[in-house]
């Protein structure tokens, strides 16, 4: 089966999903070709998840070493297992809902670039013929 389409984007951060974005609010049918996993770098492996470490990283330190004469805290134990779990929790949520239920939504196809994977199934969404 051929798909037709104005544009094909080649990546999956958050510039392709941009670009897909804006083109089909112009009215152009866009897929969006990824290798890997949807969102980018910053997403699934830079800012997002680093970011969340980082916080809870500062929130243990805070439970410890706070400014504050007359209130007792404590650091407990450090659940590496469950910090991790709730880090890719985050992201997959972030992955879903910012670049696979979204743009979707808008009328863009998005397909993963895999040897011997699939065409892309057209959502009812995507504009054009």
């Amino acid at each position: 089966m051929t798909q037709d389409y104005d544009l094909l984007v080649i990546g999956g951060g958050s510039a392709a999903f941009a670009a897909a974005i804006r083109a089909t609010a112009l009215g152009a049918r866009a897929a969006i070709v990824e290798r890997a996993t949807v969102g980018g770098t910053c997403v699934n492996v830079g800012c997002i998840p680093s970011k969340h470490l980082l916080s809870a990283a500062h929130d243990y330190s805070r439970a410890g070493h706070h400014p504050f004469v007359g209130i007792e805290t404590s650091q407990g134990g450090i659940d590496f297992a469950s910090l991790i779990d709730g880090k890719a929790k985050l992201v997959s949520e972030m992955r879903t809902d910012k670049y696979v239920a979204g743009p979707v939504s808008t009328g863009s196809t998005c397909c993963p670039a895999m040897p011997g994977s699939p065409a892309p199934t057209p959502s009812s969404s995507t504009g054009g013929g």
